[in-house]
């Protein structure tokens, strides 16, 4: 066996090289590199030691918070090698590992430092609340704990080992720090499960509700006036309102989406804030267009290689069973049922063995018309004996006019079909034979054992055979040939009708190929020069000098994409919602396919730094962000007008809904329906779909993510507000209610309700133990009660998180 140092030695120098390059680029940048990574953690905001959390008797400093980060890795990466370690062992021993019985601290995948810094912080709070509520966590507790996480599979000594294992990563944590984090922990979890059974605890009634707004349906009339009808009727507003207006919603962010019951929904609350945007610019790798650009790379030899191979599954001709033109068909050709009968009855030779007069019937067995009373006599008869049959067969072949129907009264479901099931003929025919008597049929009388006489000789020439040909080679003959039957009886399509679908098909499958080829090509160019930009930054900026300016390659794309043959594209400065509206903003990570390029532009992307991206269609974006532009709060005299346009927004809505209550009040003292009542002042009323308050959707998907706000069509914008009058409202009540952004004032009253309230409650009774809903809806309960609980909490002990958001903030260097 060759040595392994064989390689080495080979390229000793080209190694030595390389090595050499390595140590000088490490003593250069490590130093500014380190110093660079220690501003990015803290956020480069003030001292280590600034207060960034504080509550009543309590406080966290930055440096505390990113001691409480690691220490939180530590433990989860502790905690998921002890799960494996244990699972493997019940492996071994032929069993199937169950989740352990103990809490599970292990961070979710993909969980960022934000999310683990701030739940270091809701750990650290609730800990200190279950210490003052006389809770305690004992180091027995921890061992055990341990050990159920292990699955009861780990000893103390392996435990002992996965931890010094795992604190080589972090010399400074010990067995002390773990036990320290688990007991955190175990005390946060202990404090909130106390409130546990209360929140798990549904009373009878609340049971009815949470039943109620899932399964009680109504059907509203609305009366429709949208706010903008009423602008005109809002005065010029003073300084002073936009003043007060700017003053209260400057800090937020205007035209952004919430999320309200699951649904997103626009908020009527206006905005000032200008948010964060980026600039980008793209290389694109379009597929259509690069399948045009190959269609002439494609052979004939090519095309007809893939016909061949796929023609069977792709180019078989399709034949329309229910065509109106059958008829014509069989008007040019015997029908089936026809020619069989006559291939039937008339013997093709007297020399044919027994064998084949019993088994050619089975075949080719003729379908009996409605009106035929005429039995068929292969089964029973030799080919001597069926000679004065065809009298009698030509007289079955003819249908009994009374019993067809006419050619205009039947369905285009009872069209002739090319199918025959021969089984079910072959059970009817001896059914209509039972009635009859020789005489009607025309045949000679004939004993019951001449009539089996043919089965008999049938029956013994398969069990005997011939010494030529057996009979198993005979079956398997049968079958080779039918498959050759089926095989000639499909029509394919031409080659030339498909020649250009495959040859589309083809160039589509290289410029596939190709995309990626050339993608990847492109992207590691411009990797290669961000590398080396990206180290000069680092340096400058440890030295607090300017940053240089990037590489031509980088800051602008068109030479790239001459060079690879791709398109160039730029956009403006763009918002996070504007950017995830574009198709380049809706592309996805080539590698991971999970973070969306709207989304990486803005958390993971730096500038000038390359993204390969590739959406649902197959197209390629090699991204760069060349411009980032930092949210900011401008003065009111540059928003000016969309501050008064926001003012003059909200009064026209306030107008709006009181003309519906107005109309409301009219329309219920007329005691007429609402398409009666305003069927002269020219205002649409229309009446929605059925509806219920919650929903829990109609695919798997939507079932499994838990209820969300219901809708009612054709209403927009319909938010809980609305839901909870509509469903207040009681027969000839009508009242006035706006949408959830205050596009809208509708005059509502209900049409008609899916079930009376005593359907409900007998279906309530009947599947309230078993509903599906049950379970998710208490997991919505519980989910509120666990939300309120910390509320109440950080209001009892003044939790003050000011400081902690900014440090969060991305910074100028980030």
């Amino acid at each position: 066996m060759a040595s392994p140092f064989r390689i080495f030695r080979k390229h000793e120098k080209l190694l030595i090289a390389i090595a050499a390059v390595v140590a000088m680029f490490v003593f250069v940048v490590a130093d500014p590199l380190m110093s660079w990574l220690q501003k990015s953690t803290n956020g480069g905001q003030g001292s280590p030691t600034a207060t960034l959390v504080s509550w009543e008797g309590g406080s966290i400093n930055a440096r505390e918070l990113e001691s409480l980060r690691q220490r939180r890795y530590v433990i989860s990466n502790f905690l998921k090698e002890l799960l494996m370690s244990g699972a493997q062992r019940v492996y071994s021993e032929g069993g199937t590992p169950l989740d352990p019985t103990v809490p599970n601290f292990i961070l979710e995948e993909g969980a960022t430092p934000q999310s683990v810094m701030v739940g270091a912080v809701t750990t650290r709070l609730l800990a200190e609340q279950a210490t003052e509520a006389g809770m305690t966590v004992s180091d027995e507790m921890i061992n055990h704990y341990l050990r159920e996480f292990g699955l009861r599979k780990v000893t103390d000594a392996e435990i002992a080992q996965i931890l010094q294992k795992n604190s080589r990563s972090d010399i400074r944590f010990s067995e002390k720090q773990l036990f320290a984090g688990l007991r955190e922990l175990l005390l946060g979890n202990y404090y909130m499960r106390s409130y546990y059974a209360s929140a798990q605890n549904v009373m009878p009634e609340e049971r009815w509700q949470d039943w109620q707004r899932i399964n009680y349906r109504i059907a509203l009339d609305a009366a429709v006036l949208p706010t903008d009808g009423f602008r005109s009727k809002v005065p010029e507003p003073s300084d002073s309102d936009l003043a007060a207006l700017y003053d209260e919603f400057k800090e937020r962010v205007g035209d952004l989406p919430q999320m309200v019951l699951g649904v997103q929904l626009n908020s009527p609350d206006p905005g000032f804030r200008e948010p964060r945007r980026a600039k980008l610019q793209y290389l694109l790798g379009d597929v259509n267009a690069w399948t045009q650009k190959l269609l002439d790379t494609v052979t004939d030899e090519e095309i007809t290689d893939y016909y061949e191979r796929n023609k069977r599954t792709q180019f078989v001709k399709e034949q329309d069973l229910f065509s109106d033109e059958p008829a014509e068909s069989e008007a040019k050709e015997p029908a089936v049922d026809e020619a069989d009968s006559a291939s039937a009855t008339e013997p093709e030779s007297p020399a044919e063995s027994p064998e084949e007069e019993t088994t050619e019937p089975e075949e080719s067995e003729p379908v009996e018309s409605e009106g035929s009373s005429e039995p068929t006599e292969e089964e029973t008869t030799t080919p001597e004996e069926s000679a004065p049959e065809e009298p009698a067969t030509e007289e079955a072949e003819e249908p009994d006019p009374a019993a067809e129907p006419a050619a205009e009264e039947s369905s285009s479901a009872l069209q002739p079909s090319p199918f025959r099931l021969v089984a079910f003929q072959d059970e009817q025919a001896p059914a209509e034979n039972e009635d009859e008597s020789p005489e009607e049929t025309g045949d000679e009388p004939e004993s019951e054992a001449a009539q089996d006489e043919p089965a008999t000789e049938a029956a013994d020439g398969e069990d005997q055979g011939t010494d030529d040909e057996p009979v198993a080679d005979k079956a398997e003959a049968s079958d080779e040939a039918g498959e050759s039957s089926d095989e000639e009886s499909v029509e394919y399509e031409p080659l030339e009708n498909v020649r250009d679908l495959i040859r589309q098909q083809l160039a589509n499958d290289k410029a596939v190929v190709e995309l990626e080829r050339v993608m990847g090509r492109a992207f590691a160019g411009l990797q290669s020069e961000y590398n080396r930009y990206g180290g000069e930054v680092i340096e400058a900026r440890s030295q607090e000098l300017e940053v240089p300016a990037p590489p031509a390659a980088l800051a602008n794309l068109g030479e790239t994409a001459t060079e690879y043959g791709l398109i160039f594209e730029e956009t403006v400065l763009l918002s996070p919602l504007e950017l995830s509206e574009t198709a380049v903003g809706r592309a996805v990570d080539a590698q991971t396919r999970r973070q969306p390029v709207a989304r990486a532009a803005f958390l993971e992307m730096e500038l000038y730094e390359p993204f390969l991206s590739q959406d649902l269609d197959g197209h390629w974006y090699l991204v760069v962000k060349v411009e980032d532009a930092e949210s900011h709060v401008p003065p009111l005299e540059e928003v000016k007008d969309r501050v008064a346009d926001a003012w003059k927004q909200r009064e026209a809505a306030k107008l709006a809904l009181a003309r519906a209550e107005e109309l409301a009040q009219e329309a219920e003292k007329s005691g007429e329906t609402l398409p009666g009542f305003f069927a002269d002042k020219n205002i649409e009323v229309v009446t929605t779909d059925m509806f219920s308050w919650l929903t829990f959707g109609t695919t798997p998907a939507e079932m499994q993510s838990g209820a969300r706000l219901g809708e009612a069509p054709p209403l927009q914008s319909i938010g809980p507000e609305f839901m909870t009058k509509a469903f207040e409202l009681e027969p000839e009540k009508v009242i006035g209610v706006l949408n959830h952004d205050q596009t809208s004032a509708y005059v509502l009253r209900l049409n008609r309700r899916e079930k009376s309230e005593a359907e409900l409650h007998e279906q309530f009774l009947a599947e309230a133990n078993d509903w599906f809903g049950g379970r998710v809806m208490m997991s919505y309960r519980f989910q509120n009660a666990q939300r309120e609980l910390l509320g109440q909490l950080t209001d009892r002990v003044g939790l003050d998180l000011t400081e902690l958001e900014e440090y969060l903030k991305p910074n100028e260097d980030q």
